[in-house]
C-alpha cells in the first residue's frame, strides 16, 4: 500500500523502534514519549530535579532526503523539545537533530554537550495541544527544517552527515505524541569536478559514473545540469549538497582548482584523481593530499576503478569529523 505526503509517494511499511533512553509507548503509527520530572541526588547528596529525556531510534537507514513527523505536546515546560534525529552514533549516543525546542526551531548536534548550529523564533511560542507537522531535510551537509509547510531554519553544517539509523529525541515533563513518522531516502550525490574534454570524458563515463552507481551514488557534473541559472551559483550549491566530491586535477585548470578549494572550505570529503605524468608533480597547495594517479588506458582504468571504489567506500562508512 502507498500513501501520499507533501506530493511524495512512499510505501507504508512498519518501523521497528527501540527506546535507547527514556520511556515510550508505541501504538499504531504513533509513539508517546512519557515525560516526567524526577529528583536525583547529585555528587554531594543534594536532591536535584531533572526533566525526563528520551531517545527513540528506528531500524531505517537514512542516506539523505527527508524525514517527516507530526508532533503534539500535552503541556509545555521551559525545556520542552521534540527533535527529528538525522544521525545517531550508537557507541556514544552522539546525534544530529532538527526540530522543536524552547527556541522554538533549531538545528543542533550533541556530542559531549549541545552545540546549536542555527535557531529561529521567539521563546515560548510552542503551543499545548497544537499539531505540528515537521519535516527535516538533509542534502550533503545542508539541513533544513520545515514546520507546517514553512521553512523556518536552514544551515550548511561544517561536516557531511553520514548515513545512519534515525529517530526521535524528546525532553518534557509531560507526554509528547509523535505520529506518522516517515523516512524518505534520496540517493546521496557525488559532484564531479574535471576539465570537459574528450580525453577525460571517457574516464568520467567509463569509470567514475559506473563506480558511483555501484556505490549507490547519484553523479552530477555541472555541464549536465539543465535549466536557467548562474553557473557559479549552481556549482557552489552542488558542492554544498553533495555527499562527496571527485576531482580530476590532471590539468592546470583554474576552474577545477577553484571548485576543489571551495569543497575543501566546506570540509567536503574529496577524492583527487590525476593522470600519471613523468614527474607526477602537483601544484603546491594540493600536493599534500592523497591522490589517485592513473594511466588513461584499459588496464589503467581498471586500477583506477579499484582505487576509487575503496576511497568512496571509506568515505561512506566514516563517522562525523567535527571541528
Amino acid at each position: 500500500m502507498w500513501t501520499s505526503w507533501g506530493g511524495c509517494m512512499k510505501q507504508k511499511n512498519k518501523y521497528n523502534w527501540v527506546a535507547v533512553m527514556g520511556k515510550f509507548d508505541e501504538g499504531k503509527n504513533e509513539l508517546i514519549f512519557k515525560g516526567s520530572k524526577k529528583s536525583y541526588p547529585d555528587q554531594h547528596g543534594k536532591e536535584t530535579e531533572h526533566t525526563a529525556m528520551g531517545l527513540f531510534i528506528c531500524d531505517r537507514i537514512f542516506t539523505g532526503g527527508s524525514i517527516f513527523a507530526e508532533v503534539l505536546f500535552d503541556k509545555i515546560c521551559e525545556k520542552s523539545a521534540c527533535d527529528i534525529v538525522l544521525y545517531y552514533e550508537p557507541g556514544n549516543k552522539y546525534t544530529v537533530n532538527a526540530g522543536l525546542t524552547h527556541a522554538p526551531f533549531c538545528i543542533r548536534h550533541f556530542d559531549t554537550k549541545w552545540f546549536y548550529h542555527a535557531f529561529a523564533g521567539e521563546k515560548g511560542n510552542l503551543k499545548t495541544k497544537k499539531l505540528y507537522y515537521i519535516e527535516a531535510t538533509l542534502n550533503g551537509s545542508q539541513v533544513s527544517l520545515f514546520v507546517n509547510g514553512v521553512e523556518v531554519v536552514k544551515k550548511n553544517l561544517p561536516y557531511v552527515v553520514p548515513q545512519s539509523q534515525v529517530g526521535i529525541f524528546c525532553v518534557d515533563e509531560s507526554n509528547i505524541t509523535i505520529r506518522n513518522f516517515k523516512v524518505i531516502n534520496k540517493k546521496p550525490t557525488a559532484f564531479v569536478v574535471m576539465e570537459f574534454s574528450s580525453q577525460y570524458n571517457d574516464v568520467y563515463s567509463e569509470v567514475i559514473k559506473n563506480i558511483c552507481d555501484e556505490q549507490g551514488l547519484e553523479v552530477l557534473r555541472i555541464d549536465e545540469k539543465k535549466g536557467p541559472g548562474i553557473i557559479i551559483a549552481d556549482i557552489n550549491k552542488a558542492i554544498i549538497e553533495a555527499k562527496l566530491i571527485i576531482a580530476d586535477i590532471s590539468t592546470d585548470n583554474p576552474n577545477v582548482f577553484y571548485e576543489v578549494g571551495y569543497a575543501h572550505a566546506y570540509l567536503k570529503p574529496t577524492v583527487l584523481l590525476a593522470e600519471k605524468k613523468e614527474d607526477n608533480k602537483l601544484p603546491f597547495d594540493v600536493s599534500p593530499f592523497r591522490t589517485l594517479f592513473y594511466e588513461n588506458t584499459i588496464a589503467g582504468k581498471r586500477k583506477l576503478e579499484e582505487g576509487l571504489r575503496e576511497h568512496i567506500s571509506a568515505i561512506l562508512s566514516e563517522k562525523i569529523n567535527r571541528v
